[in-house]
């Protein structure tokens, strides 16, 4: 039994050294990068820009999408921002934040860091009142270059996966959404 416990507590030791070897720090320049491209993405939401909202999708992402659906990326981002005006006729964005100082900051096992940046969106869905969404946006590095990616949504983790296999044994955090009671 003695040795059981021995085993164990090692084998505890190695999960949690192996989990903190994973987490990273980024670079002054890498924090300001990141800061500027989620301050973009801000007002892009803000002022219902589609075609900026797209520009944070990593590039590789967006051409799996469009790929699927058998358009171009162009077509694409032409589309989404259709489906996305004809949503807002029946929904108001009330708030949308992504807080940066609060992002936790991890490595993939090559060394490159991505943010976990959580995130709130409340909507006023008219007589359906309002609904609060919290989730994690993945912040991914590619190359020198911040892009955005939802991560609570199934269909689009897979495509990053099959894009990024770097992420393929990752776990994202889930989202969720409440009604607004203030």
């Amino acid at each position: 039994m003695r040795l059981f416990h021995r085993i164990l507590a090692a084998a505890l030791l190695t999960f949690a050294l192996i989990g903190s070897a994973f987490a990273a720090e980024l670079t002054a320049e890498q924090q300001s990068s990141l800061n500027a491209r989620v301050e973009s993405f801000d007002a892009a939401m803000k002022g219902n820009n589609m075609a900026e909202i797209m520009g944070v999708v990593p590039p590789k992402v967006l051409e799996a999408i469009a790929a699927k659906f058998g358009v171009t990326s162009e077509q694409l981002v032409e589309a989404t921002q259709q489906q996305f005006d004809e949503a807002m006729k029946s929904v108001t964005l009330v708030s949308f934040s992504m807080d940066t100082e609060k992002a936790e900051i991890v490595a993939l096992a090559d060394g490159t860091p991505y943010a976990l940046i959580p995130t709130e969106t409340v909507m006023d869905l008219g007589e359906h009142g309002k609904m609060r969404a919290t989730s994690s946006t993945l912040g991914l590095l590619d190359g020198e270059t911040w892009y955005l990616v939802r991560v609570e949504d199934a269909q689009q983790v897979a495509i990053l996966k099959e894009v990024y296999p770097a992420f393929v044994d990752v776990v994202f955090p889930t989202g969720s959404m409440e009604p607004v009671t203030e």
